[in-house]
């Protein structure tokens, strides 16, 4: 892969990940509720999911969701009833934030943002329409592991730092005051997104 391909491909993951989306949502949030720990392991679980998914296009297993259209449409679904899941979760908070040197259950954080890119069928769609086209199944283990490291790199800053942001002291301030409705917003989000994603699955 020459450097000018390797760099296209990490401007267009750059500009997917900044995007406002259901990763986004799930990582402030629980950056908010479980502290920087917390939004930390949110982000290395969705780091993770995108890992999967650029390993599966390096393979040209992405070819498989394009051939199996059934399959496609279950993993939609799947996806919409998580999300949705995910959505009444926020709607039904109290508004509470943890109390100091309450512990944050690592584990449960890590595999929530890994199961909401997982299962976040516009990722099914992105890499496997537009990644699959210039990550060729033909590239060498030496190139996959490069382009790998880098995505799953990049995507972990980029959600690192948000973990960072909504875990500091000045906006937990602002939060504190605020959280209910703060969660009302991301739970209606979510499950806004649920609703087109079914939709689109219907």
């Amino acid at each position: 892969m020459t450097s000018d391909a390797l760099l296209l491909v990490l401007a267009i993951h750059a500009v997917a990940l900044i995007s406002p989306g259901p990763d986004f949502a799930v990582v402030t949030r629980l950056s908010v509720i479980g502290g920087r720990r917390g939004g930390l392991w949110a982000a290395a679980g969705v780091a993770t999911a995108i890992g999967v998914y650029v390993l599966t296009c390096a393979l040209g297993l992405s070819l498989l969701l394009a051939a199996l259209p059934g399959l496609s449409r279950v993993l939609s679904i799947a996806g919409a009833i998580y999300l949705a899941w995910l959505g009444v979760q926020c709607l039904r908070s109290r508004g509470e934030l943890p109390a100091t040197g309450a512990k944050t259950r690592s584990g449960r954080a890590f595999i929530t943002g890994f199961f909401t890119n997982l299962l976040n069928p516009k990722a099914m769609l992105y890499f496997g329409s537009i990644l699959s086209q210039t990550l060729a199944p033909g590239l060498s283990a030496s190139d996959t592991a490069l382009l790998w490291t880098l995505m799953v790199g990049e995507s972990f800053l980029w959600f690192a730092l948000l973990a960072l942001l909504f875990s500091s002291e000045r906006l937990l301030g602002w939060l504190r005051v605020h959280l209910r409705w703060f969660d009302r917003a991301v739970g209606v989000v979510l499950l806004g997104l649920a609703a087109k994603l079914a939709s689109r699955a219907a």
